[in-house]
């Protein structure tokens, strides 16, 4: 379990938007870890984790991209069913408010990586790293 960020791009939900965000991170070598994308109001919202944030965010803006930054958890758990369940059973049951969340695995493995946007981070890291 790892706090981390999320970049939060937005931009206009045309063909194509989501290869010309990627192209300069592809250029320059850094790795998309998780990610979450999706139109919203007309737009096109991409939620990402790389494995080099802070390049990756100053290279969207300089190529135009809204870009925010949000804290974000990080939780490597079993790919098993109830797993998930258990989590934001758990973060209800502390009044943690989750806002976004979306995950990655390979089918047949077995682990997952969920990211949790909440409103608390640090109690977030606490709770699941108590869940198994």
């Amino acid at each position: 379990t790892t706090k981390t960020t999320e970049l939060l791009v937005i931009t206009g939900n045309e063909l194509g938007a989501f290869a010309r965000m990627t192209t300069p991170l592809a250029k320059n070598k850094i790795n998309i870890e998780c990610f979450s994308g999706y139109e919203w109001s007309g737009e096109a919202a991409f939620r990402i984790v790389t494995d080099n944030n802070k390049k990756a965010c100053d290279l969207l803006k300089r190529e135009g991209f809204n870009v925010q930054e949000n804290p974000v958890v990080l939780w490597t758990t079993e790919n098993t069913p109830g797993q998930l369940n258990s989590a934001t059973m758990a973060l209800a049951e502390a009044r943690v408010n989750t806002y976004s969340s979306y995950s990655t695995s390979v089918s047949g493995s077995n682990t997952s990586v969920v990211a949790f946007g909440t409103s608390d981070a640090d109690r977030t890291m606490e709770i699941l790293r108590r869940t198994r």
